[in-house]
């Protein structure tokens, strides 16, 4: 179906099936012969299930959401690097450098770099898979019949919290590492509120759409910086004339990204955590039971 809460679905069944469907996704991914394509997928579905326990971790022990919560983070880990190379790649390839000997260098060491990765990839396959089974069984024994919208409301409360938070670190101290922090607390609540679109108005349509464009932002953002370094570190050991020239067009990028997702964060998370659960609680306590 989709990873929604339907109108007309239990909330026990809906997370029931919700879970059994992305794990059903990221096993299909892993067979799949593109193997980049495939893995960015299976990531992307890892993500969205550390979003549904996280959603509802009030409701469940906490040694098992720490337990699950760990693998799936770990899972998502070991297929990252080949993810990270690949965006820089295409990030670069965005940016038009031309025949600049400083992108024909690093792009040379991204292209390399891809390729050692690809050759690891059936192994990793092997270990995400094995992961993920275990995952799936603990999963399919959780006491999600327990789980009440209220519960579902303090986890979303939990989450708007942290990114919440990570807009105010971001704000105050604006470093690659704070806006990179700030972007996975934010994915994480877009996929909260995404749980719940069909229970909700269209106010939250409206913060769904405005989480992802904030999360693009913030993630072109990060994949600049890591073009960045990477030509850093190359014109360090290998000084070349056009190194500046495209580090600068970087630089304006990254400001204008940066601009328009703290414009978007203000509108985000204006709420204070508190008055955000009371309205949650309202739309969901109206429409499950």
């Amino acid at each position: 179906m989709s990873y929604r809460i339907e109108k007309d679905e239990a909330l026990s069944v809906a997370l029931g099936r919700i879970a059994a469907e992305e794990f059903a996704l990221a096993m299909t991914e892993l067979r799949r012969p593109n193997r980049v394509e495939a893995m960015h997928n299976t990531r992307k579905a890892l993500k969205r299930l550390r979003s549904l326990l996280r959603s509802l971790r009030v409701a469940f022990p906490r040694e098992v959401f720490r337990r699950e919560n760990r693998r799936l983070a770990a899972a998502g880990r070991k297929i990252a690097p080949l993810r990270d190379v690949h965006v820089q790649l295409h990030t670069l390839g965005k940016l038009r450098p031309g025949s600049g000997h400083a992108a024909k260098k690093i792009e040379h060491t991204l292209k390399r770099r891809e390729d050692a990765y690809l050759r690891k990839i059936p192994a990793l396959r092997r270990a995400v898979r094995q992961m993920l089974t275990a995952s799936q069984m603990t999963f399919a024994a959780l006491p999600a019949r327990r789980a009440t919208p209220s519960h579902l409301a303090a986890g979303l409360k939990r989450i708007y919290k942290r990114g919440r938070a990570g807009f105010k670190a971001a704000r105050q101290k604006t470093t690659p590492e704070s806006l990179h922090e700030w972007r996975k607390q934010a994915k994480i609540l877009g996929h909260s509120l995404t749980l719940i679109e069909q229970l909700s108005p269209k106010t939250a349509g409206i913060m769904i759409k405005d989480t992802g464009q904030l999360c693009e932002a913030l993630g072109e953002d990060h994949d600049l910086f890591l073009v960045q370094r990477a030509l850093r570190s190359e014109d360090e050991s290998h000084p070349a004339r056009d190194y500046r020239r495209l580090s600068k067009r970087i630089t304006t990028r990254r400001r204008r990204l940066q601009a328009e997702a703290f414009k978007l964060g203000r509108r985000i998370f204006e709420q204070k955590p508190r008055a955000f659960a009371l309205r949650l609680e309202d739309w969901l306590c109206s429409t499950k039971k």
